[in-house]
């Protein structure tokens, strides 16, 4: 069951609606991402897929700017994309609420803890899983290429035709003041109706060159992957992404890391934790351009 919500000041007004919260991943974390040319493509030769991805979500809210009423849900769930029902996980609902336009929407990614509840058909081991370890997501996968090469910094390169990677991260981010890629703010709920409000989750940001806001205007590239697998054994882990230096797998002008929500970026793990505080979005494509860190 979905916790119980705070309605402050709803049902007043011209009529009254209700409002589903629900999420979905995009196509790129079932679907991974492809080698190529286009803009969504990974354009160093690399195809990306997912084996298991795990994100903590919850505390779907609205406000009125117009008299300050608000619909809060503080529930929060582990959910597993690669799973999810076709239809997205529903995270709140909220009914009996004034049919206007709600036009601050926001949403939270924070880092897992007890309170946290496994939204089916996410596991109970999901779910401990990612207490346990007190992340925000948690994803493992690989990278491929037949002709793919690790280049550690300051070592020869070599043939790597696949690196997998297994990372956790504790990146709670809160996602505010979301809009529809077309300049919509919020939502507005039709009276004797519902609508249908969709936080979207997207799996590439981390392979992307820059810090987007808006539309997303960036190359994708996944070769600092193979690059980080300091040791050559086939895995870039968690401590390696930490070892490597920015400066040596992220050049200039082919990135531009400027712009990072919590502090500078000095190693590869930074950036991709920088990176993960990016991918909350709204309606699709939308945008939520106000983003905090929770701790």
């Amino acid at each position: 069951m979905l916790a119980s919500l705070v309605c402050t000041g709803c049902g007043t007004g011209a009529g009254v609606g209700s409002a589903q919260v629900f999420t979905q991943a995009e196509d790129t974390i079932p679907g991974g991402l492809q080698a190529g040319d286009g803009p969504e493509n990974i354009q160093d030769g690399w195809d990306v897929r997912y084996t298991r991805f795990l994100v903590t979500m919850g505390g779907a809210r609205a406000t009125r700017s117009d008299t300050g009423e608000q619909l809060r849900d503080d529930a929060v769930y582990v959910l597993d994309l690669l799973r999810a029902p076709a239809q997205g996980y529903v995270i709140a609902s909220f009914d009996d609420v004034a049919a206007v336009r709600w036009d601050r929407f926001g949403f939270d990614l924070p880092n897992a803890s007890a309170k946290a509840k496994a939204l089916a058909p996410t596991t109970e081991s999901d779910r401990a899983f990612l207490v346990e370890r007190g992340d925000s997501i948690y994803f493992e996968g690989a990278i491929e290429s037949d002709a793919g090469q690790s280049c550690p910094p300051g070592k020869a390169c070599r043939p790597a035709s696949i690196i997998t990677f297994r990372w956790g991260f504790p990146a709670g981010t809160s996602f505010d003041d979301c809009g529809t890629s077309d300049g919509n703010a919020g939502f507005a709920v039709p009276s004797g109706s519902s609508v249908q409000i969709k936080p979207t989750l997207h799996g590439d940001h981390w392979f992307f060159s820059n810090f987007t806001a808006g539309v997303e205007l960036t190359a994708r590239r996944a070769q600092y992957v193979a690059d980080a697998d300091l040791d050559g054994d086939g895995e870039t882990t968690i401590d390696e992404l930490r070892g490597t230096p920015a400066a040596d797998v992220f050049a200039v002008p082919e990135y531009n890391l400027a712009g990072a929500l919590g502090g500078p970026i000095e190693t590869a793990y930074d950036y991709v934790l920088a990176e993960i505080r990016t991918m909350g979005h709204f309606q699709g494509d939308g945008d939520c351009p106000t983003r905090s860190v929770l701790k």
